[in-house]
């Protein structure tokens, strides 16, 4: 049966958020960007054919087109509405499902804007954290540790997610969204938060190379692509993946040794019928210019093409570049 979620925009843009005590090292540009935030958080409701909710969480826009919310209402078989309080009518969904996390994809909405990332591999134990409450109340909270579900890292947070926050964009302390709140597993106490880095994978959902499916964490579906890597093709799957014949090393900025940086840049890159990365996209970077770096590899970087019938073609496939201290 047909699914149905009814989205509703939580709070109005014109209310005053207010702030509890321990939100006081918020600064005033990080206290703005949360407000301004409030306009993208949205409440999701998957109703039955007599719409009664039957299950219901937060949600935010990471695209124009895009919502990212909790997988406890996008699993579940019910009809699908959307509803803003900022504007008339309902929005129209186009289809629901889970790639890395449980999204819903809209029709444009030009007058909502897609939250911003930032960067959750700088996390760490005791960093502060911030979330946003139905109520207006930007509530602090910090980082307690970190665990891996089905291959997968999150956070564990010292603030409690229950079924009326569950979806709720985490922010860091310069009013980032680093994350996005979820139910510890065994259903109760502290809550978990899936890292930022997987709301960039997410993001990338519906362009060339992205495959769609369940996941359990960043995954790129290799398919056949236009060989200006601007729209997907109708094409069969391709036979066999390229092959890296020839890569650069990384090399390290001063900066990023300096401070101590390792981890890896995940990127997305257009690997052409001569094996040439043509286009690059970033998934989730390193500080310090190490993203930089890493773009520079990937794109000195020569592989043996992707085969179709027996003869190359185009592809977007996913390419890690690591960064080690030694």
């Amino acid at each position: 049966m047909k699914g149905s979620i009814n989205l509703a925009m939580i709070l109005a843009l014109c209310a005053t958020a207010t702030f509890n005590q321990q939100s006081n090292e918020l600064s005033a540009t990080a206290r703005a960007r949360i407000e301004q935030a409030r306009a993208s958080i949205v409440v999701v409701k998957a109703v039955d054919e007599s719409n009664k909710t039957i299950s219901q969480g937060l949600g935010f826009l990471i695209r124009k087109d895009l919502v990212v919310t909790d997988s406890e209402i996008v699993d579940r078989d019910s009809r699908r509405h959307i509803t803003a309080a900022t504007k008339a009518g309902t929005l129209k969904v186009l289809s629901s499902g889970n790639y890395v996390l449980p999204y819903v994809l809209l029709e444009p909405q030009q007058d909502i804007s897609p939250l911003s990332l930032g960067d959750s591999e700088r996390l760490a134990v005791n960093d502060s954290v911030y979330m946003l409450s139905d109520s207006g109340v930007i509530t602090a909270g910090k980082i307690t540790g970190a665990t891996t579900i089905k291959n997968t890292r999150a956070f564990l947070i010292s603030l409690g997610v229950n079924s009326d926050n569950k979806g709720a964009p985490i922010f860091n302390r310069y009013g980032e969204v680093i994350g996005i709140a979820a139910k510890s597993p065994d259903g109760h106490g502290a809550g978990l938060v899936w890292p930022s880095d997987l709301l960039a994978s997410l993001k990338h959902f519906g362009e060339p190379g992205v495959g769609v499916g369940r996941g359990e964490g960043p995954q790129f579906h290799v398919g056949p692509a236009t060989d200006n890597g601007d729209s997907p093709s109708t094409t069969p799957a391709v036979v066999s993946r390229p092959v890296r014949l020839t890569s650069p090393e990384p090399r390290y900025t001063e900066e990023a040794r300096a401070n101590q940086v390792s981890g890896t840049v995940l990127l997305r890159v257009h690997v052409d019928a001569d094996g040439n990365v043509n286009s690059v996209r970033v998934v989730s970077g390193l500080p310090y210019g190490l993203t930089e770096r890493a773009i520079d590899v990937a794109r000195g970087t020569k592989f043996k093409p992707a085969m179709k019938d027996g003869k190359p073609v185009a592809v977007w496939i996913g390419l890690e570049i690591n960064f080690n201290l030694y």
